[in-house]
């Protein structure tokens, strides 16, 4: 992988060009060379476009990626690819830079810096998961990644490329997401940047080596195969717009198109924001293995006038567990820029965003961790990124912005079904989105664009468990002027004994309030709850025991409320009530509001004066909340934060951590299944 110093000078911060790359990973792990006779060509050609040409190829492009995906969709093996909808197919240039909308791998990088463009040849196709082989494009081996060369008129102009998140690939656990890893090599089948198709044939022993090393192999083979066709849609739709319109104007299309992103981000999204610098935090529960240790995830907002900057110095170290996300800083750019969609509606993100929006990640931290650590749940510091985000446009903006959610929860039950054969059912559940100073939070949404919650019968039909509930999980959104949306409550009894396994954040820490808003209710799991084997489950964690009969109640976390509870329209809150969403106890307690329990009538003198006694005890509201586990954390040294006045510390209580850290190390052992 390149040096910093091998960069060109436009990789540079001109604001701090002494430090910019003295202490920080690569912005771009691999530099693809250019061809000068190339770069002259497309720069004439680009003088010469219609922009409506580019519009058409630009909407083309879009459709070809929502085809080949909907194609996915259909022709898929595995649950967590055809009904969770865990994959992205995108279009990127010869110089592996990403056209159409963001998508976590979207480059070709790693064939590029592999393959030199003589052994690249029409009816090849690439296939690869080894996340540091992958030039920052993969973050955990369960994501296979399909690259397919797109040539026309025997020229090579991009590449298509879907990634997904397959069943299994092998590894220490049932699905290959060990939460106790300490090595990736626990954690499954790592396959360099490889010809999976030379010239349109198969490498069997290839495939043969890949489905081998999966508990699932039927399911990844229908998966690939999924991704290898869906990328052909892609190949064709781009050679049918290179027939309409020529291929030298589609190509300089591409490069049109990425302008056009950092062109709009600069002069309708950057203006939003105040010029200054603006710090965020937010905590990961634990690392997997050292589970009263949280651990910090830091950044620095820079705005100059025409870019901004996020510098995640302060953030911790590399961790032990499998909690690191090995990417460079332009993927985490496009991750982040992929926001300014709130600002700009209808624009497509991509490459262009990286012009002007930019994440510096120092080395060896948690953001930029080196082989061999452990990755497989990057998705802790991929979600706890964007609640950091929150905390300092929460400070940038005084508050007017949508409050913080935890919107992805994995929980899987394994062993051996009724049949004796091996089974793994895992679903991707939503939770509830964080209140905005418009509104209240949605309930029960989840991150992954598309994604669809398992049907009862659906599981039932395939797995050796019972759906008993499925519903909202009452008062788990944040109390405020606007209601952090509610998160799920779904019940599940096991028909054989085995195991679960959960990969979950918000479990003891809570989804931040914003500006007077409370935080919202974590999640987590109770095994046979209401009797006398009633147990906790807290934090992610790996073969939690499971008996024929025995049912597990999964929750998961609300979403931060916005704005002061006692500003809550008195009518809101009994609807509120009347529809189950939230308690009479949580109406008095934390809105002011007594409902009589019978007729659901507000008794409004009795409202009034409560209000005016809770303000009164508790005084100005404060801009952050992050509920009582982080406010005792925080009071007792535990964490720190940037600005302890615009924290909330009202709820901090030693009984907290009694409460989570009970019986903390019970499930730590390291089984393989």
């Amino acid at each position: 992988m390149s040096n910093d110093q091998n960069f060109p000078q436009s990789y540079i911060d001109k604001e701090n060009e002494d430090t910019a790359f003295a202490d920080y990973a690569p912005f771009r792990y691999g530099l693809v060379e250019q061809d000068v006779t190339y770069v002259n060509r497309i720069s004439a050609i680009r003088k010469t476009l219609d922009p409506i040409l580019v519009d058409i190829v630009d909407g083309g492009i879009e459709a070809a990626v929502m085809e080949a995906e909907a194609a996915v969709e259909r022709t898929a093996r595995s649950t967590i690819i055809r009904e969770q909808h865990d994959y992205r197919a995108s279009l990127c240039t010869l110089d592996c830079l990403s056209v159409s909308r963001v998508s976590w791998a979207a480059t070709a990088d790693p064939i590029r810096m592999k393959f030199p463009l003589s052994e690249i040849r029409e009816g090849d196709v690439f296939i690869y998961n080894d996340v540091y082989e992958s030039a920052g494009t993969i973050g955990h081996l369960p994501d296979y990644c399909i690259v397919t060369p797109i040539f026309v008129e025997q020229r090579l102009i991009g590449f298509a490329q879907i990634f997904g998140h397959v069943s299994d690939v092998g590894g220490r656990m049932a699905g290959s997401w060990p939460n106790t890893s300490e090595s990736i090599f626990e954690e499954g089948t790592m396959c360099p940047p490889v010809k999976l198709h030379s010239k349109g044939v198969l490498n069997d022993g290839l495939y043969d080596v890949l489905l081998r090393n999966s508990r699932f192999p039927e399911d990844l083979r229908g998966d690939i195969d999924a991704f290898v066709g869906a990328n052909e849609i892609v190949r064709r739709r781009v050679v049918e717009l290179c027939d309409r319109f020529g291929v030298d104007k589609v190509e300089g299309a591409f490069y049109e198109i990425i302008d056009r992103c950092a062109e709009v981000v600069k002069e309708k999204g950057l203006p939003f924001f105040p010029e200054g610098e603006f710090v965020g935090e937010d905590f990961i529960e634990n690392d997997g293995l050292t589970l009263d240790e949280p651990i910090k995830l830091q950044l620095t907002m820079r705005k100059y006038k025409e870019k901004m900057i996020l510098d995640f110095e302060g953030t911790s170290p590399q961790a032990k567990g499998p909690i690191n996300w090995p990417l460079d800083g332009r993927h985490y750019s496009k991750w982040l820029g992929a926001f300014f969609k709130a600002q700009i509606p209808g624009i497509i993100i991509n490459e262009g965003v990286t012009d002007v929006f930019r994440c510096r990640i120092p080395k060896r931290t948690i953001l930029s961790s080196e082989f061999p650590a452990p990755v497989v749940s990057r998705m802790t510091c991929m979600l706890r990124m964007i609640s950091a985000y929150t905390v300092a446009l929460a400070k940038a903006f005084d508050g007017e912005v949508v409050a913080d959610m935890q919107c992805i929860q994995i929980y899987g039950m394994y062993g051996q079904d009724l049949d004796g054969n091996l089974f793994l059912m895992r679903e991707i559940f939503g939770a509830g989105s964080g209140a905005r100073p418009q509104g209240d939070g949605t309930d029960a949404v989840d991150l992954v664009p598309y994604s669809k919650n398992l049907p009862a019968e659906f599981i039932e039909q395939r797995f050796p468990v019972k759906v008993e509930k499925v519903g909202l999980a009452m008062d788990s959104g944040g109390p405020g002027k606007y209601r952090g949306g509610l998160g799920y409550v779904k019940e599940i009894r096991s028909l054989v004994d085995g195991h679960y396994t959960t990969v979950t954040e918000r479990t003891a820490f809570a989804s931040i309030g914003i500006k007077g808003g409370l935080s919202g209710q974590p999640g987590g799991s109770i095994k046979n709850p209401e009797t006398e084997t009633e147990e906790h489950v807290f934090f992610s964690r790996d073969a939690v025991p499971v008996k024929a009969n025995d049912l597990i109640r999964l929750v998961t976390p609300g979403g931060g409320g916005w704005g002061d509870p006692l500003e809550r329209d008195i009518e809101a809150v009994r609807l509120d009530v009347v529809r189950k969403l939230v308690s009479f106890e949580s109406a008095e307690r934390d809105y002011g509001v007594i409902i009589d329990r019978e007729s659901f009538e507000v008794d409004e003198p009795a409202t009034s004066s409560l209000r005016e006694t809770i303000a009164n005890k508790r005084g100005p509201v404060k801009l952050i909340n992050r509920g009582p586990y982080a406010q005792t954390l925080i009071r007792k040294g535990i964490l720190n934060v940037s600005d302890p006045e615009m924290e909330n510390m009202d709820l901090a209580d030693d009984k907290v951590l009694e409460h989570y850290w009970k019986d903390l190390y019970k499930y730590t052992a390291k089984p393989g299944v």
